[in-house]
């Protein structure tokens, strides 16, 4: 087996020789998953990003099929909303891609919203975003509780 490494420029000469049907500038996820589906299609499909691929995908804190939570803190509530309905959108016609996963977001006493406001816009952001009974948010506390099943 051998390994060739290619640099960058190697890659955007091969632009100017190459003949490609498709060209996706932005490796966010919208332009990911634009090339996976042309590519799995046939079409010769090159991808290009200014950075690394998902550089700024969800704001760059999580590699995640974008929540649009940030929205909410920008009162930009029909956004959150739209957002939360793609989402739900891409779920349902491709569940093989999108798992729903549980993310724990520390709170510090004096440092951001607060408890009672973040698990507010947490609970509006639910709402808004049409997000299933079983994905919403669950504020814990630092004693120690068994969770019962809801």
């Amino acid at each position: 087996m051998s390994f060739s490494f290619t640099t960058r420029q190697h890659l955007l000469d091969k632009l100017d020789t190459e003949v490609y049907d498709l060209l996706i500038i932005g490796g966010g996820i919208t332009g990911v998953g634009i090339a996976l589906d042309a590519a799995t299609r046939g079409l010769k499909t090159i991808l290009v990003e200014k950075n690394d691929f998902a550089y700024g995908t969800s704001s760059r804190s999580t590699k995640l099929i974008h929540g649009g939570l940030r929205y909410l803190k920008q009162f930009e509530f029909a956004l959150v909303k739209e957002v939360g309905s793609e989402r739900a959108i891409v779920h349902n016609i491709a569940p093989h891609l999108v798992l729903a996963e549980k993310m724990l977001l520390p709170l510090s006493e004096g440092r951001g919203l607060g408890v009672f406001l973040t698990s507010f816009g947490l609970k509006l952001y639910d709402w808004l975003a049409g997000v299933k009974l079983a994905d919403q948010r669950r504020m814990l506390t630092r004693k120690i509780r068994r969770i019962q099943n809801r």
